[in-house]
């Protein structure tokens, strides 16, 4: 691999690491398919900024057999890799402008029950973790917010107004080298998307109140930095300490099936609907620049729906 000065590709990772914010797995998965491309072009003598080339590649990926899912992917690192170039008047065209990508099937989220969520809060606070109250009060949050693992792991102990019922989500920053060997920071919250205020639920409240008060006062260390959310160490909780906490929660539930920190997104966002909240106030609660990516969870209840139709309409 050439220098940051004379690789493009490499240029490309800089900038999606410092100026968008992307994780350094993102970024690799994105410049390996940019890089495949470009081999693909080079091997057969094409030119790779063209729009019969990226067709040639996506062709060539389909007659592989590989799954309409990831040729879209690979399609979408070639979107913001030529996005990027023209941007930096490198490129006067987009080649892939009007390239439609594979039709994919829609797949809805998998949400939990209100049940189900109570045997996990339950689960939380009785059984198995050296921490229960800190244990419960992140899956109060995780249910009562919709906030992703990344968000949680970085709320600050002074953005949450308890008397408010409120919490100030401020994406997380992470000291980076540069090429240039030069030290900076970087966006680490997804998208890169500003701060947002959310509600949290009076049960939320409670839980983190108690933690608070209790288990964190006596974990709270020189290196916590303010975060809400501590490991034994007294130090900001990790993504990776997060999920495994939740997975051993889950399974103390009785539940088999699979659940991740980002299920509970999913089902917050489902039961406010469910219970007729405006869909534009959930997308400003999740933080979703498009209402299209919030109105996946208006088709969560298909099943009940056609039901429902089947049982009461005259001609069904």
């Amino acid at each position: 691999m050439g220098s940051a000065l004379t690789d493009p590709v490499g240029r490309y990772g800089e900038h999606l690491l410092l100026e968008r914010g992307l994780s350094r797995n993102s970024i690799a998965a994105y410049t390996a398919d940019i890089r495949a491309f470009r081999k693909f072009a080079a091997a057969r003598d094409l030119d790779a900024d063209a729009r019969a080339s990226v067709r040639a590649w996506l062709s060539e990926l389909a007659g592989r057999g590989l799954a309409p899912s990831t040729v879209a992917r690979k399609l979408a690192s070639l979107r913001g890799w030529f996005r990027w170039r023209v941007a930096e008047e490198d490129l006067e065209i987009d080649p892939t402008e009007t390239l439609e990508g594979p039709r994919l099937a829609r797949r809805l989220p998998s949400v939990l029950s209100l049940d189900e969520v109570e045997r996990v809060i339950d689960a939380a606070h009785r059984g198995g973790g050296r921490f229960p109250q800190r244990d419960r009060a992140m899956i109060e949050f995780l249910y009562s917010t919709g906030v992703r693992i990344s968000e949680l792991i970085a709320i600050q102990l002074e953005e949450c107004a308890w008397r408010e019922r409120v919490v100030r989500l401020v994406p997380m920053e992470r000291k980076v080298r540069r090429r240039d060997g030069r030290r900076g920071t970087v966006s680490v919250g997804p998208k890169g998307e500003r701060a947002r205020i959310v509600p949290i639920g009076s049960r939320a409240v409670e839980a983190g109140i108690a933690y608070v008060q209790g288990e964190r006062s006596a974990l709270r260390g020189s290196r916590s930095e303010g975060s809400l959310f501590l490991n034994a160490r007294g130090r900001p909780l990790t993504r990776v300490g997060a999920w495994q906490i939740v997975r051993r929660i889950v399974r103390t539930a009785g539940i088999r099936r699979k659940v991740t920190p980002h299920t509970f997104r999913h089902t917050f966002a489902t039961h406010l609907l469910d219970r007729g909240a405006d869909l534009r106030a959930v997308q400003e609660m999740l933080g979703h620049a498009d209402i299209a990516t919030t109105q996946i969870y208006t088709h969560v209840d298909a099943p009940y729906l056609r039901a429902e139709h089947r049982r009461f309409h005259p001609r069904a």
